[in-house]
């Protein structure tokens, strides 16, 4: 199981780009998180995306945003004739906006994304797909020319401004919160957001959900690429390393605030899982 927080290097510039990176076989998508924004754009691809405890059809032309430490997978299903296609920007929002203040409209926007007043994470800028993509290209080249300081900030109002459009246009248009496929997994991970403090009963969730156990386990895999086990257990070390971070508590009663009793599993499966010991790990955050 590869789960972990992906620390993405800011060292050099604020920003990291991944441009148009080709996936045709062994895709391993993995439940992560990291420390800046990303602004994920297909190229092509299909599968889904998981985040926020909501899962959204890939496609060519769809933009994903994701906050800093939120919690995502990408499964993608691949094959030579259905490669995954895709452009990554991973961004420090702190330093990579510094100048939006200039455009108030944007600004407010891109306040609502990152701190997560808007539900919407999914934009499908297939009607822009080719002027989305030149505006990665040309960040690409700036790079290259290591000319890409005034790009860069060029590249984040220009991508503000294609979902500003995109969220116009869905404010709007009531009907598109109906035309959303459904998924039983969303049900799911919305009750394991509320329980997952509390010890794992799958007869209890399969119960409040009116879902056979055996279905909850398949339906659950089959949509997120994922066993439901794995994802608990991501969600879980993902608040222990909050709480780590944020708190004094002692490792028992993080251990406890997650669903786990047994301090001695827990120390064990958080060293699986993140690859440190809790201890280590409280250590490491404070001396960045």
């Amino acid at each position: 199981m590869k789960t972990l927080f992906e620390h993405i290097p800011f060292d050099f510039m604020p920003f990291h780009l991944v441009y148009r990176r080709v996936s045709v076989n062994d895709f391993q998508g993995y439940y992560h998180w990291h420390q800046g924004c990303e602004l994920l754009f297909v190229h092509s691809g299909q599968g889904r995306v998981i985040v926020n405890q909501q899962t959204y059809d890939i496609k060519r032309g769809m933009l994903f945003f994701f906050q800093p430490f939120q919690l995502h997978k990408v499964h993608v299903e691949v094959s030579q004739h259905t490669p995954y296609k895709r452009s990554i920007l991973h961004f420090d929002p702190l330093s990579h906006s510094k100048n939006l203040h200039l455009f108030p409209t944007l600004n407010t926007l891109f306040d609502r994304l990152q701190k997560g007043i808007l539900n919407q994470q999914a934009f499908d800028l297939e009607n822009d797909y080719h002027y989305v993509s030149e505006i990665y290209k040309a960040l690409n080249h700036s790079i290259i020319r290591n000319d890409w300081q005034e790009d860069s900030q060029l590249f984040l109002m220009q991508m503000l401004s294609c979902i500003r459009k995109n969220i116009d246009h869905v404010d709007n248009d009531n009907s598109f919160y109906h035309l959303r496929p459904f998924h039983y997994s969303e049900m799911i991970m919305q009750w394991i957001e509320e329980h997952y403090m509390e010890p794992f009963d799958l007869e209890r969730l399969s119960d409040e959900l009116h879902l056979s156990k055996s279905y909850v386990s398949r339906v659950f895999k089959r949509e997120t690429g994922s066993s439901l086990t794995e994802y608990l257990i991501v969600r879980r070390m993902k608040q222990a390393c909050q709480l780590l971070q944020t708190t004094n508590a002692p490792i028992e009663i993080i251990a406890e605030n997650i669903g786990l009793f047994n301090v001695s599993y827990f120390i064990q499966l958080f060293k699986k899982v993140i690859g440190t010991t809790p201890h280590q790990y409280r250590l490491s955050q404070r001396e960045i």
